[in-house]
């Protein structure tokens, strides 16, 4: 399970991510990932106690425990980090990873982790200061995105990721994504002996809008 936060982050963490800035700044938003931000830091919350260790020896502790291939207990440790500094994006960037790194028991805790990891991955976004951890943080959140099937905010994130800083295993995943799961034809007829010949097409997503040009 996750650790603890110090008093008063609850509101903190609310304030943040309500604030002009939060929502303005940055072209990636989404209402969901926000809301689920404000659910996390509960969770962390209620399932720790009070955080006495600086934040040098537990990053060493999460360290350890990555060395020993033991991600639960890094994931716990990492909690701690985000709990004494919640505004660096870069510990919110190795929770998501950590989270990703540990191998589910079943689907259900699969999903969850996911889910997790988007959140802290998110939350790394909206507190990134330059665009290399931007980047870091889409590339994870499209990670998520795909791994759960959800292949158009996949792309639309994998894509800003590159927009942000190109890099070939990234472009490589995109790519492939794109080849397999993007927007494309998926079957046609033609009915050309009607009065008025038509063709009607299966796209792979949903068109916007009623009518389309």
């Amino acid at each position: 399970m996750l650790a603890s936060v110090c008093a008063g982050f609850a509101a903190a963490l609310v304030a943040f991510f309500s604030s002009p800035a939060f929502a303005a700044d940055k072209p990636f938003q989404r209402s969901d990932l926000a809301d689920s931000a404000i659910r996390l830091e509960t969770q962390i919350k209620t399932e720790s106690g009070q955080v006495a260790k600086p934040v040098a020896t537990l990053r060493s502790e999460a360290e350890a425990a990555f060395a020993k291939r033991d991600f639960r207990s890094g994931m716990q440790t990492l909690a701690q980090v985000v709990a004494v500094a919640p505004r660096e994006a870069g510990n919110w960037l190795r929770l998501a990873r950590a989270i990703l790194n540990i191998r589910p028991n079943d689907d259900r805790e699969r999903i969850n982790f996911l889910e997790r990891a988007a959140t802290a991955a998110y939350i790394g976004y909206q507190c990134s200061g330059n665009s290399g951890e931007e980047a870091d943080a889409l590339v994870l959140l499209g990670r998520t995105f795909s791994e759960r099937k959800l292949y158009r905010p996949a792309l639309d994130t994998y894509r800003l990721a590159l927009d942000l800083r190109e890099v070939a295993d990234v472009r490589q995943t995109y790519e492939g994504l794109r080849d397999q799961h993007g927007f494309r034809i998926l079957d046609y007829s033609v009915d050309s002996d009607a009065a008025s010949p038509r063709a009607c097409f299966q796209f792979s997503e949903d068109l916007p809008g009623k009518r389309t040009d």
